[in-house]
Order: structure tokens, then sequence, then C-alpha cells
């Protein structure tokens, strides 16, 4: 007999507009689960972007044969829209179809923030004993991190710098630490988030500034940084990493850029410097690393990873689900003190 259900889900329904709204739960098909959510996690980066109305799948939408974002077309995103891509539950049904799960698992899936899921059981990951069910929103997050750092690919006793300390850039610090860094720092606007960076392994923290470049050099022998890790996202952050790092530097990019990139300047330390900007796009491990190397090796190791970074400091405010417009106004407005955001259910 069909269960009849129905579940709490946050919605985007414009530019920084949230409602919570009541939905109906399907029955998982054979090749599915249920899975009742304990927790979810709202991203500052990439998620902010869609609730802004910023992310280009709001005007464009990726051709799957160019990989080209076009402008022709519907567009990827439309209006009311459930987002959300760091759920933490427990399986309730298991589909007749599926192995390797179970009711009572406790698992990782890009659902969106809502009380129940239905979701194609090859796009869950069952965790391991956590000391903490929050932590297992981090899944994606350690991914990035760690993605980056594989993409960084730091050579023993290099000078590190990560820009943007919020939960993927405190991650980045102490994965960076682990790779023997000569020096190691962190820059970011808030006071508390430095604090933290230092707790992490960081040698020196700055605010965003015009004197980092100076200073940086300062300790590396007018140098420079050898690899920047830029986890802000803001523009203006990418013009200071290429003055940051040095010569044949490495800038490697997490975060989806938004807005206006006219004061970018390309003309000075870009140029005369031969500075280089990968990005770090989680889909893809570096090719540079070889066949050894894949998603499901990276995702083995962020699992493991989550037993043994230090993770509880980085969750700092939680809202219950009813009030999610709160949430959402929290982290975009970037209130002192956060870092990671928690959905109650």
């Amino acid at each position: 007999m069909t269960n009849v259900r129905s579940g709490k889900v946050v919605v985007i329904t414009g530019p920084r507009r949230i409602e919570v709204m009541e939905q109906a739960v399907r029955d998982p098909d054979p090749q599915e689960v249920l899975i009742r959510t304990a927790v979810s996690g709202i991203s500052a980066g990439t998620e902010m972007n869609v609730y802004r109305g910023l992310a280009p799948q709001w005007r464009r939408r990726v051709d799957p044969i160019t990989g080209l974002f076009e402008a022709a077309g519907t567009t990827a995103f439309s209006y009311p829209l459930t987002y959300g891509y760091a759920n933490v539950g427990v399986v309730e049904e298991v589909g007749a179809a599926v192995s390797g799960l179970a009711s009572g698992d406790l698992v990782f899936s890009f659902s969106p923030h809502q009380e129940w899921s239905v979701v194609d059981a090859a796009q869950v990951t069952r965790l391991p004993a956590l000391r903490a069910v929050q932590h297992g929103i981090l899944v994606a997050n350690v991914n990035t991190a760690l993605n980056g750092v594989l993409d960084a690919h730091p050579p023993l006793e290099a000078a590190v710098v990560v820009s943007g300390l919020g939960v993927i850039g405190l991650l980045a610090t102490q994965l960076l630490r682990r790779t023997g860094p000569s020096y190691l720092a962190g820059i970011d606007r808030s006071a508390f988030r430095r604090r933290l960076a230092h707790a992490f392994g960081a040698s020196e923290t700055y605010p965003p500034g015009a004197e980092v470049a100076r200073s940086i050099r300062g300790r590396t022998a007018n140098r420079g940084a050898d690899i920047l890790v830029e986890v802000s996202g803001a523009p203006g952050a990418l013009n200071e990493a290429i003055r940051i790092v040095g010569r044949n530097g490495l800038i490697v990019a997490l975060s989806w850029y938004s807005g206006s990139f006219e004061g970018l300047d390309l003309g000075g330390e870009f140029h005369h410097n031969r500075v280089r900007i990968r990005s770090s796009q989680v889909d893809e491990v570096n090719p540079a690393l070889g066949p050894l190397w894949s998603a499901d090796r990276r995702m083995e190791i962020a699992l493991r990873l989550l037993g043994e970074l230090d993770l509880d400091p980085l969750f700092t405010h939680r809202f219950a689900i009813d009030e999610a417009a709160d949430a959402y106004r929290c982290v975009d407005e970037l209130e002192e003190g956060l870092v990671q955001c928690v959905f109650t259910y």
C-alpha cells in the first residue's frame, strides 16, 4: 500500500526571496531510496550566488556538446527553485532493486533543503561513523577543498596562501598544513575566521588590503607565494592574488566569481611575472595526477578526513527549517562569527 507523506521544503521564489512550503513525498522506485533528513547545510558560495540571482544558470544554459554557456533558449534555472546540495539523513525505505544500502543507514546526498528526499541510490553516499551527524554535511566541501589542494599540488616547503577563509578555505588550510609548507597564510575580512585559520595551522593571517602582497614578500625573501588558493569568489581578490604570488606562481581558483571584472589588471604582475591561473572544478580530479586518481578515490579520502580534520569549530549557526528566510539572510549578510550554517529538521 502506498504511504501518504508530505514534508517541508525550502523554495527560492525570486532573488533573495525564500518560502517554506509543504510538498507531497512519493514512494521510491526500485532503484531509489527514501531519506528522512536530519540536517542540511547552506553553502556560502555557490548557493548564495543562486539565492541572489547571480548564478549564470539564471541567464544561460550549458550546451552539452560545446560546453559553452549560451544565452539562447531556456535557462537552466527558473523560479520557484528548490536548492541545496549538502543533505544528511537516515534511509527510511529502500527500493526493491537497491543493494549496498539499508533502512537506518546514515547517508549524504546532493538533495535540497527538505524533510524528505527520494534519491537514486547510485547518487547516495553511505557515511562512516561520525563524531557528530552534522559533520556529514561537509562531504561536498571536503571534496572541493581536497580537489583544490590536488590541483595546487604544492611541493614540499612551498609558500602557500589561502584567500577566503569560509568553510572551504578553512578546510583547505588544514589540508595544506599537511603538505609541509614553509609558510602558510590566510586572508579574510573576518577577524573570527582569521583566528580559526591560526588555530588550523596558518603561520599568519591578514585582512584584505594592498599591503598584503608586500608583507608576504617580506616573509619569503621577496619571492612572493608559490601558490595561492583563491576561495573568496570576489573579483577584487583575484587582482590581489595576482600581486601576491611570485614569478611563475600559481593561483588555484575554487569559487564561482560573480560581479564585475572591469578592474581586473592583467597588464602588471600578471604579464611580467608569468602568473598562472587554474580553475579547480570538483567534477574532475587534476588530470596531471594520472589514471590512478579518480573522483571515487577522492571521495574515499574525503570520508576518512571527516574523522581526522577539526570540524566542530566550523559549525557556528543553526536554524530550524521554518526559519529558512532568516538563515539565508544571515549567510547573505555574512554575519560576524559565521562559518557554516545548518538547518535542523
